[in-house]
């Protein structure tokens, strides 16, 4: 294999999925988003998804233009840009990708971002400034949904909802998957396997399972608590909980929260809190956390199922 196929096929193929990963760490923040009131969570969002967006055009950018290359230094220098319009334009001249007024409006904003806005507030000017990024996205939204959103009210601030991900997500995907087309194609004319995604990873979700929301891992998530709070449930891992880690008193008045904590990395901080308070009330915390560790063993060997009578597994619902 010679060098500029083995850059090709490999490192590359590492870019891709570290383009996937950026945009599936994007997609999640915008999902975790309660509101659009802060400039935190938009800044968040806005970063993981032009990045990933940036990167993946490269690479696709690479297996189409390289084979005519005479100067390499050159072509690389050529590489060293944020504007994702001058990206898209450069793949256009070599590949139909039609993308709507909506996906090219978006682009704008990432681009406008990250070239002028992610290093803004490092200037004495940004005190007098609006928050751009912020602000770009909620106005993206206002106009091509039809709404107004609310981001200063207590009581009156706009939630970030179903159809906000929904749109978001279809928004990107049809500016992601036209540009991964265009890798696979190359790929294929090259004969390489660039476009080769680590099944279950990141990126994964992204280019394989072309999945840009995540309701169905809201979804899994609470089938899954169904599950284990059933019967069925009977493997070793559970069977170890139940027996031998006795519940702490969490208030029944919060499980929206706790479950919501399932969901989010984020909720979670609020309720490591009370888990904290919790702990004061244990009366060995060592030996607790011990056998938490061993309950969520991906190897545990604990009991025998076969060896349960009936009436074991009925005092389970």
């Amino acid at each position: 294999m010679r060098p500029d196929e083995y850059w090709k096929n490999f490192n590359l193929g590492t870019e891709l999925d570290i383009a996937g990963r950026f945009l599936f760490n994007g997609l999640q923040a915008f999902h975790e988003m309660r509101n659009f009131a802060a400039e935190e969570d938009a800044f968040e969002f806005l970063y993981g998804v032009a990045v990933g967006i940036e990167r993946l055009l490269k690479i696709a950018v690479i297996m189409t233009e390289h084979d005519e290359v005479t100067d390499q230094s050159e072509f690389e220098q050529g590489l060293i840009t944020h504007s994702h319009q001058e990206l898209v334009k450069r793949l256009k001249e070599s590949h139909d990708i039609n993308l709507a007024s909506v996906h090219n409006e978006f682009i704008g904003i990432l681009s406008s971002f990250y070239k002028s806005h992610r290093y803004g507030r490092y200037n004495l000017a940004s005190v007098y400034a609006p928050a751009r990024g912020r602000d770009d996205l909620v106005a993206f939204l206002q106009k091509h949904l039809s709404i107004k959103i609310d981001i200063e009210g207590m009581f009156t601030i706009t939630p970030n909802e179903r159809r906000h991900k929904k749109f978001i997500g279809k928004v990107i995907s049809k500016i992601v998957l036209p540009i991964f087309k265009v890798v696979r194609s190359e790929a294929g004319r090259l004969n390489l396997y660039t476009y080769e995604i680590e099944y279950g990873s990141k990126a994964s979700k992204i280019f394989i399972r072309e999945s840009f929301d995540f309701e169905d891992e809201d979804i899994l998530q609470v089938e899954l608590i169904a599950y284990f709070s059933s019967r069925e449930a009977s493997g070793p891992n559970i069977r170890f909980i139940r027996d031998l880690i006795k519940p702490l008193p969490f208030d029944p008045a919060l499980e929206a929260d706790y479950l919501a904590a399932l969901r989010s990395d984020r909720q979670k901080q609020g309720v490591l809190d009370e888990l904290e308070v919790h702990y004061e009330d244990v009366e060995d915390f060592r030996e607790r956390r011990e056998m938490l560790e061993v309950a969520t063993s991906d190897h545990l060997s604990y009991g025998d199922v076969e060896e349960d009578s009936e009436g074991d597994l009925d005092q389970w619902p």
